[in-house]
Protein backbone atom coordinates (compact mmCIF):
# COMPACT_ATOMS: atom_id res chain seq x y z
CA UNK A 1 0.00 0.00 0.00
CA UNK A 2 1.33 3.43 -0.92
CA UNK A 3 2.18 5.61 2.06
CA UNK A 4 0.19 8.87 2.02
CA UNK A 5 1.84 12.18 2.84
CA UNK A 6 0.55 14.36 5.66
CA UNK A 7 -1.06 16.74 3.15
CA UNK A 8 -2.72 13.83 1.33
CA UNK A 9 -4.23 12.62 4.62
CA UNK A 10 -5.54 16.11 5.39
CA UNK A 11 -7.16 16.30 1.97
CA UNK A 12 -8.68 12.83 2.36
CA UNK A 13 -10.21 13.80 5.69
CA UNK A 14 -11.59 17.02 4.22
CA UNK A 15 -13.17 15.11 1.35
CA UNK A 16 -14.73 12.64 3.77
CA UNK A 17 -16.27 15.52 5.71
CA UNK A 18 -17.70 17.07 2.58
CA UNK A 19 -15.33 20.06 2.48
CA UNK A 20 -13.14 18.92 -0.42
CA UNK A 21 -14.36 21.61 -2.80
CA UNK A 22 -13.13 24.32 -0.45
CA UNK A 23 -9.68 22.77 -0.19
CA UNK A 24 -8.93 21.48 -3.70
CA UNK A 25 -7.03 23.43 -6.34
CA UNK A 26 -8.02 22.77 -9.96
CA UNK A 27 -4.71 22.36 -11.78
CA UNK A 28 -6.46 23.07 -15.08
CA UNK A 29 -7.27 26.62 -13.94
CA UNK A 30 -4.37 29.07 -14.47
CA UNK A 31 -4.87 30.86 -11.15
CA UNK A 32 -5.05 27.56 -9.23
CA UNK A 33 -2.05 26.00 -10.96
CA UNK A 34 -0.12 29.20 -10.21
CA UNK A 35 -0.95 28.83 -6.51
CA UNK A 36 0.14 25.18 -6.69
CA UNK A 37 3.42 26.25 -8.30
CA UNK A 38 4.13 28.71 -5.47
CA UNK A 39 3.64 25.92 -2.94
CA UNK A 40 6.07 23.70 -4.84
CA UNK A 41 8.66 26.48 -5.09
CA UNK A 42 8.46 27.75 -1.52
CA UNK A 43 6.23 28.12 1.54
CA UNK A 44 3.37 30.63 1.51
CA UNK A 45 3.79 31.12 5.26
CA UNK A 46 7.12 32.88 4.72
CA UNK A 47 9.21 30.12 6.28
CA UNK A 48 12.48 29.36 4.46
CA UNK A 49 12.80 26.27 2.29
CA UNK A 50 15.95 24.53 1.12
CA UNK A 51 16.34 22.76 -2.23
CA UNK A 52 19.49 20.71 -2.64
CA UNK A 53 21.11 19.10 -5.68
CA UNK A 54 23.69 16.48 -6.50
CA UNK A 55 24.81 16.53 -10.13
CA UNK A 56 27.50 14.99 -12.30
CA UNK A 57 29.27 17.41 -14.65
CA UNK A 58 30.19 16.05 -18.07
CA UNK A 59 32.58 17.63 -20.57
CA UNK A 60 31.39 17.46 -24.17
CA UNK A 61 34.19 18.08 -26.70
CA UNK A 62 33.42 18.30 -30.43
CA UNK A 63 33.29 14.86 -31.99
CA UNK A 64 33.82 13.05 -28.67
CA UNK A 65 31.63 11.18 -26.24
CA UNK A 66 30.70 13.20 -23.13
CA UNK A 67 32.88 12.26 -20.16
CA UNK A 68 32.22 12.85 -16.44
CA UNK A 69 34.79 15.15 -14.84
CA UNK A 70 33.27 16.43 -11.56
CA UNK A 71 30.30 16.40 -9.23
CA UNK A 72 28.63 19.45 -7.78
CA UNK A 73 26.54 19.48 -4.61
CA UNK A 74 24.70 22.49 -3.29
CA UNK A 75 21.45 24.07 -2.21
CA UNK A 76 19.27 27.11 -2.56
CA UNK A 77 17.82 28.79 0.54
CA UNK A 78 14.62 30.62 -0.42
CA UNK A 79 11.74 32.50 1.13
CA UNK A 80 8.39 33.69 -0.26
CA UNK A 81 7.45 37.13 1.09
CA UNK A 82 3.84 38.13 0.51
CA UNK A 83 3.26 41.72 -0.62
CA UNK A 84 0.28 43.98 0.23
CA UNK A 85 -1.21 43.46 -3.26
CA UNK A 86 -1.14 39.67 -2.89
CA UNK A 87 1.97 39.11 -5.03
CA UNK A 88 5.13 37.45 -3.72
CA UNK A 89 8.81 38.22 -3.65
CA UNK A 90 10.94 35.08 -3.99
CA UNK A 91 14.21 35.87 -2.23
CA UNK A 92 17.02 33.32 -2.29
CA UNK A 93 20.76 32.70 -2.12
CA UNK A 94 22.64 29.56 -3.12
CA UNK A 95 25.93 27.72 -2.82
CA UNK A 96 27.34 24.84 -4.83
CA UNK A 97 30.59 22.97 -4.20
CA UNK A 98 32.71 20.97 -6.65
CA UNK A 99 33.42 17.38 -5.64
CA UNK A 100 35.99 14.81 -6.75
CA UNK A 101 34.29 11.93 -8.55
CA UNK A 102 36.43 9.25 -6.89
CA UNK A 103 36.93 10.48 -3.33
CA UNK A 104 33.67 12.37 -2.81
CA UNK A 105 35.63 15.22 -1.21
CA UNK A 106 34.96 18.89 -1.89
CA UNK A 107 37.87 20.23 -3.92
CA UNK A 108 40.16 23.21 -3.32
CA UNK A 109 42.20 22.55 -6.48
CA UNK A 110 41.55 20.54 -9.63
CA UNK A 111 43.90 18.94 -12.14
CA UNK A 112 42.38 19.98 -15.47
CA UNK A 113 42.80 17.01 -17.85
CA UNK A 114 42.28 19.18 -20.93
CA UNK A 115 45.07 21.74 -20.50
CA UNK A 116 47.31 20.08 -17.91
CA UNK A 117 46.93 22.92 -15.40
CA UNK A 118 46.20 22.51 -11.71
CA UNK A 119 43.73 25.28 -11.00
CA UNK A 120 42.17 26.77 -7.88
CA UNK A 121 38.50 25.83 -7.59
CA UNK A 122 36.05 28.69 -7.07
CA UNK A 123 32.87 27.45 -5.40
CA UNK A 124 29.47 28.94 -6.23
CA UNK A 125 28.24 31.52 -3.70
CA UNK A 126 25.48 33.54 -5.34
CA UNK A 127 23.62 36.14 -3.27
CA UNK A 128 20.97 37.04 -4.24
CA UNK A 129 19.17 34.85 -6.78
CA UNK A 130 15.72 36.37 -6.50
CA UNK A 131 12.56 37.03 -8.49
CA UNK A 132 9.07 38.46 -8.22
CA UNK A 133 5.87 36.46 -8.62
CA UNK A 134 3.00 38.81 -9.54
CA UNK A 135 -0.60 38.43 -8.38
CA UNK A 136 -2.47 36.37 -10.97
CA UNK A 137 -6.16 37.18 -11.19
CA UNK A 138 -8.83 35.10 -12.98
CA UNK A 139 -9.05 36.08 -16.64
CA UNK A 140 -5.80 38.07 -16.54
CA UNK A 141 -2.64 37.06 -18.47
CA UNK A 142 -0.19 34.93 -16.51
CA UNK A 143 3.44 35.72 -17.40
CA UNK A 144 4.48 32.54 -15.58
CA UNK A 145 2.04 30.26 -17.42
CA UNK A 146 4.85 28.16 -18.90
CA UNK A 147 6.25 27.55 -15.39
CA UNK A 148 2.96 26.71 -13.64
CA UNK A 149 1.62 24.09 -16.03
CA UNK A 150 1.12 20.70 -14.36
CA UNK A 151 0.90 17.30 -16.01
CA UNK A 152 -1.08 14.76 -13.98
CA UNK A 153 -0.67 10.99 -14.30
CA UNK A 154 -2.63 9.26 -11.56
CA UNK A 155 -1.08 9.93 -8.17
CA UNK A 156 1.95 11.78 -9.61
CA UNK A 157 1.97 15.33 -10.99
CA UNK A 158 4.87 17.32 -12.37
CA UNK A 159 5.75 20.67 -13.86
CA UNK A 160 8.65 21.52 -16.16
CA UNK A 161 10.81 24.62 -16.25
CA UNK A 162 12.95 25.28 -19.33
CA UNK A 163 15.16 28.34 -18.97
CA UNK A 164 17.32 29.27 -22.01
CA UNK A 165 19.89 31.96 -21.19
CA UNK A 166 21.75 34.46 -23.35
CA UNK A 167 23.27 37.76 -22.20
CA UNK A 168 26.56 39.70 -22.26
CA UNK A 169 29.41 37.84 -20.59
CA UNK A 170 30.62 39.38 -17.32
CA UNK A 171 34.15 38.24 -18.24
CA UNK A 172 35.32 39.99 -21.40
CA UNK A 173 37.89 38.05 -23.48
CA UNK A 174 40.31 40.98 -23.70
CA UNK A 175 40.43 41.33 -19.89
CA UNK A 176 40.16 37.64 -18.99
CA UNK A 177 41.65 35.65 -21.89
CA UNK A 178 42.08 32.46 -19.86
CA UNK A 179 38.69 32.59 -18.16
CA UNK A 180 36.39 33.92 -20.88
CA UNK A 181 34.76 31.82 -23.57
CA UNK A 182 33.55 34.88 -25.51
CA UNK A 183 31.54 38.10 -25.37
CA UNK A 184 28.19 36.35 -24.89
CA UNK A 185 27.12 33.95 -22.16
CA UNK A 186 24.89 31.17 -23.53
CA UNK A 187 23.51 28.38 -21.35
CA UNK A 188 20.24 26.68 -20.39
CA UNK A 189 18.70 25.14 -17.29
CA UNK A 190 15.94 22.51 -17.22
CA UNK A 191 13.90 21.27 -14.23
CA UNK A 192 11.18 18.66 -13.70
CA UNK A 193 9.39 18.97 -10.33
CA UNK A 194 7.56 15.82 -9.18
CA UNK A 195 4.86 15.91 -6.49
CA UNK A 196 2.05 13.79 -5.13
CA UNK A 197 -1.09 14.77 -7.07
CA UNK A 198 -3.16 15.13 -3.90
CA UNK A 199 -0.48 17.42 -2.44
CA UNK A 200 -0.47 19.59 -5.57
CA UNK A 201 -4.28 19.89 -5.48
CA UNK A 202 -4.46 20.68 -1.78
CA UNK A 203 -5.14 24.18 -0.53
CA UNK A 204 -4.79 23.04 3.09
CA UNK A 205 -0.98 23.29 3.34
CA UNK A 206 1.27 26.26 2.64
CA UNK A 207 4.04 24.19 1.04
CA UNK A 208 4.23 21.04 -1.10
CA UNK A 209 6.85 18.28 -0.75
CA UNK A 210 8.75 17.87 -4.01
CA UNK A 211 11.58 16.02 -5.70
CA UNK A 212 13.09 17.28 -8.93
CA UNK A 213 15.55 16.56 -11.71
CA UNK A 214 17.95 19.18 -13.03
CA UNK A 215 19.82 19.38 -16.32
CA UNK A 216 22.08 22.24 -17.39
CA UNK A 217 24.21 23.13 -20.40
CA UNK A 218 26.88 25.81 -20.19
CA UNK A 219 30.39 26.93 -21.08
CA UNK A 220 33.63 26.03 -19.36
CA UNK A 221 33.78 27.43 -15.82
CA UNK A 222 36.08 30.48 -15.57
CA UNK A 223 38.37 28.91 -12.98
CA UNK A 224 39.06 25.98 -15.34
CA UNK A 225 41.21 28.37 -17.41
CA UNK A 226 39.96 26.96 -20.74
CA UNK A 227 39.51 30.31 -22.48
CA UNK A 228 37.75 29.96 -25.83
CA UNK A 229 38.60 26.25 -26.26
CA UNK A 230 35.68 24.44 -27.94
CA UNK A 231 33.51 22.37 -25.64
CA UNK A 232 30.43 22.40 -23.40
CA UNK A 233 29.65 21.35 -19.86
CA UNK A 234 26.57 19.21 -19.21
CA UNK A 235 25.09 18.88 -15.72
CA UNK A 236 22.80 15.97 -14.82
CA UNK A 237 21.37 15.89 -11.31
CA UNK A 238 18.46 15.74 -8.93
CA UNK A 239 17.34 17.09 -5.59
CA UNK A 240 14.48 17.64 -3.17
CA UNK A 241 12.99 20.31 -0.92
CA UNK A 242 13.61 20.47 2.85
CA UNK A 243 12.01 22.60 5.55
CA UNK A 244 15.22 23.38 7.46
CA UNK A 245 18.96 23.78 6.99
CA UNK A 246 19.59 20.94 9.46
CA UNK A 247 17.68 18.51 7.21
CA UNK A 248 20.21 18.95 4.38
CA UNK A 249 22.88 16.26 3.79
CA UNK A 250 25.67 16.41 6.37
CA UNK A 251 28.52 17.23 3.96
CA UNK A 252 26.60 20.24 2.64
CA UNK A 253 25.77 21.47 6.12
CA UNK A 254 29.25 21.21 7.53
CA UNK A 255 31.06 22.83 4.60
CA UNK A 256 28.52 25.65 4.47
CA UNK A 257 28.64 26.21 8.22
CA UNK A 258 32.44 26.48 8.09
CA UNK A 259 32.95 28.51 4.91
CA UNK A 260 29.64 30.22 3.97
CA UNK A 261 27.57 30.64 7.18
CA UNK A 262 25.43 33.42 5.71
CA UNK A 263 23.90 30.87 3.34
CA UNK A 264 22.45 28.83 6.21
CA UNK A 265 19.36 31.06 6.05
CA UNK A 266 17.34 32.63 3.25
CA UNK A 267 17.25 36.41 2.74
CA UNK A 268 14.53 38.35 4.53
CA UNK A 269 14.02 41.07 1.92
CA UNK A 270 14.18 41.56 -1.85
CA UNK A 271 17.34 43.04 -3.33
CA UNK A 272 19.15 42.84 -6.67
CA UNK A 273 21.05 42.64 -9.00
CA UNK A 274 21.20 38.87 -8.95
CA UNK A 275 24.58 37.23 -8.63
CA UNK A 276 25.87 34.58 -11.04
CA UNK A 277 28.97 32.40 -10.97
CA UNK A 278 30.50 34.67 -13.61
CA UNK A 279 29.78 37.98 -11.83
CA UNK A 280 30.95 36.45 -8.53
CA UNK A 281 34.20 35.31 -10.18
CA UNK A 282 34.76 38.76 -11.69
CA UNK A 283 34.35 40.39 -8.27
CA UNK A 284 36.85 37.97 -6.74
CA UNK A 285 39.40 38.74 -9.45
CA UNK A 286 38.88 42.49 -9.08
CA UNK A 287 39.33 42.22 -5.31
CA UNK A 288 42.55 40.23 -5.81
CA UNK A 289 43.86 42.84 -8.25
CA UNK A 290 43.03 45.68 -5.86
CA UNK A 291 44.74 43.90 -2.97
CA UNK A 292 47.86 43.34 -5.06
CA UNK A 293 48.33 47.02 -5.92
CA UNK A 294 51.12 48.69 -3.99
CA UNK A 295 50.00 51.38 -1.58
CA UNK A 296 51.86 54.68 -1.59
CA UNK A 297 52.26 57.21 1.16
Amino acid sequence: MRKLSKTSLLLAVALALGHGAALALDLNKPEDSYQAMLRVVGDLSGKPVYKDWDATIFAQLPGEKARPILRTIGFNAGRLIKQPDGSYHWVTREVSFYVDLKTGQILDHWANPFNGKTVKVVQVANDPVSNKFPLIEPGKPNPFAAFSRFEVRGDVAWMRWDVPLKYPNELKPDLYPEESHGDTYIASEHFHFFVNTADAQSDAATTTPTHYSWFRTGPWLPWMRMGSAPGTLLYSGNGRKYDSFEALPEQLREYTRKHYPKFMDAPTSFYQPNETSWSYYRKLREAEAAAAKPTGK
